[in-house]
């Protein structure tokens, strides 16, 4: 088959799909109005449907690279160089009561 073929069978369906849009009929209705293959209209449609679409830029393989985020150490040096890690809002009165206890 030669782009002339390709073409021309683009033309007729578009043509058709164009009809069928003012006719106000269903795709089903129309083809058995037409004697259209269903099937084959179906394809058509959306094939001229996506060619009429802007292109977007095509998506990878859908792999993200995923980079480490840097973590905050949330901890409390001491003078005496013990190290309390690990200190969070749902924490904080264990922390509280822990230093309470080392005073």
């Amino acid at each position: 088959m030669d782009t002339s073929d390709i073409t021309e069978g683009a033309s007729f369906w578009q043509s058709h799909i164009a009809a069928w849009q003012q006719s106000g009929l269903t795709q089903k209705a129309y083809c058995e109005h037409q004697e259209l293959r269903y099937s084959t209209f179906g394809y058509w449609v959306r094939k001229l449907r996506r060619a009429a679409e802007p292109a977007t830029e095509k998506k990878g393989a859908g792999f993200v690279p995923v980079i480490p985020a840097t973590v905050q150490p949330t901890g409390l040096s001491l003078p005496n160089g013990l190290e309390i890690r690990g200190i969070e809002a749902n924490n904080l009165s264990l922390v509280r009561d822990l230093l309470g206890m080392l005073a």
